[in-house]
This record gives structure tokens, C-alpha cells and sequence, in this order.
């Protein structure tokens, strides 16, 4: 049974990850985030500050416009001021040229180039507040959806079930 302040912060990252993830919604940013919120994930690297998170999925957004995940296979576990989820999601290249990667970048617009990946974050929350945001995404699945990076190997395709 999770304590309340595990309950608490099993609420407070589920909303979040609904509404920030999942809707796109970056206003809820003010509502659930620390001042000194840091977002950090390989694909994109580290922002501070709710702004910095802000402007990183808008510009996602911008050019996967259907941009959209959710929960995958687990419920969100929390232990003490530590909430972890597994996700899954991506959409289509559709909008405006995007660089905003580790490797290469969609240098023209609406390529239609889909994304689909999988990951494991871990929320760190604060008095009611999530102060940090660190996950290890499918960056190579990603890429390789992208055509960034080369194909895998036959039989070693990433498959969601």
C-alpha cells in the first residue's frame, strides 16, 4: 500500500504525464512542476526551467503534431519522492523541419516520417512538485524511424506487443 505521499506523487506525475505527454498541454507545467524543474532525456539532453520545458515540446510538437504517449504494459510504481513509469508513443513528421536531436535532423518539413519508441522514466517530486523529469528513451528506434541512422540488422526489429 503506498504511503500518501507516494499517492500523492502517483497522482500528481499521472496528471502530468496525461496532460503534458499525452495532450500536449504545457501549461501544466506551471501547475505541477518545481521552479527549478529540469527535464532531461538523450534524444533532446538536459532543459532547465519550466520555459525550457515548455519551448521543448512545443517545438516537438511543431513538427510531430500528432505527438502523443502513454503508460505501456506497467503501472507507475511509486517509492518515496520517486515515481517511475514505462511509456510508449510517437506520431508523424508533419509540420515544420525539426533539429532539435542528438543525431542528424529532419532538415525539411512534413517528411511524413513516423516515430514509435518505448521508455522508462523517473520523476523525482518535491513538496507536491516534480522537481526533476530523467528518462531513458528508444532513441535508436526513433532514429532509425527517422532514417538518421542505418536499419537494424534483419530479425532485430523493435516490436510493441
Amino acid at each position: 500500500m503506498p504511503s500518501a505521499e507516494e499517492s500523492t506523487n502517483l497522482a500528481v506525475v499521472a496528471e502530468y504525464f496525461e496532460q503534458y505527454w499525452g495532450k500536449g498541454n504545457v501549461e501544466v507545467v506551471d501547475k505541477l512542476c518545481a521552479e527549478e524543474f529540469l527535464i532531461d532525456y538523450p534524444m533532446h539532453g538536459p532543459r532547465k526551467g519550466k520555459q525550457a520545458a515548455k519551448e521543448m515540446l512545443t517545438e516537438f510538437r511543431e513538427a510531430f503534431p500528432d505527438l502523443s504517449f502513454h503508460a505501456y504494459q506497467y503501472p507507475l510504481i511509486a517509492s518515496g519522492p520517486y515515481v517511475v513509469g514505462r511509456w510508449i508513443g510517437g506520431g508523424h513528421h508533419t509540420g515544420v523541419a525539426f533539429h532539435d536531436l542528438a543525431v542528424g535532423e529532419l532538415a525539411e518539413p512534413n517528411t511524413g516520417k513516423k516515430i514509435w519508441f518505448s521508455g522508462t522514466t523517473i520523476f523525482t517530486l518535491r513538496d507536491g512538485k516534480i522537481a526533476k523529469e530523467v528518462g531513458e528513451e528508444g532513441a535508436l528506434t526513433a532514429l532509425q524511424n527517422l532514417g538518421l541512422v542505418p536499419q537494424p540488422n534483419p530479425g532485430k526489429e523493435v516490436k510493441f506487443g
